[in-house]
């Protein structure tokens, strides 16, 4: 547990840990039913444009005629929404989620995925939201948004997406043995 946080906490979040966490099935269906209320009562998740919002805010006071004369600026909102919360919750959560599974007999996570690189980690993560960005919109809105949407295009991209991202990570895992 983060020292950082107070005994109380600590303990709370110590008792939280479950005898066996979601199988892949059930969170896959808790998401997706999470994307479908967010759709129906707010607008469809997606985080990609919390980044150039976030830019755009912070340029703002310190170079307004740059941030009113990008055309890109422009299109996006520059206040804090509900998406800037799921962004910092995503982090937050995954890293709760690590804490709370505890390790398994070999000393790794319980998910059984290797931490020998988090720097390796955090260059595809940024790879993925750069082309997101460039492409205009997000992965994961595109996949969870348009498939809560019953949209062809999302369900193509999800098959794209699952048909490069499976092979590459069977690639992956057979050189890094």
């Amino acid at each position: 547990m983060p020292p950082f946080l107070p005994g109380d906490t600590r303990r709370a979040l110590r008792s939280l840990r479950a005898p066996s966490p979601l199988s892949r099935g059930q969170g896959g269906i808790a998401l997706g039913l999470l994307s479908t209320c967010a759709m129906v009562l707010l607008k469809p998740m997606g985080v990609s444009t919390v980044f150039p919002s976030t830019l755009g805010i912070l340029l703002k006071p310190l170079f307004p005629g740059f941030v009113e004369g990008d055309a890109y600026l422009q299109t996006i909102p520059l206040s804090i929404g509900w998406e800037h919360m799921l962004m910092l919750g995503i982090p937050l959560g995954g890293y709760l989620a690590y804490r709370l599974a505890g390790e398994g007999r070999d000393g790794q996570p319980s998910s059984g995925l290797s931490t020998t690189s988090p720097l390796l980690a955090f260059v595809g993560g940024f790879l993925v939201l750069f082309g997101a960005r460039m492409a205009g919109g997000c992965t994961t809105g595109h996949v969870l948004s348009g498939m809560s949407q019953l949209s062809v295009s999302g369900f193509l991209f999800a098959a794209a997406v699952f048909a490069g991202g499976i092979p590459t990570a069977l690639l992956l895992k057979r050189r890094w043995r």
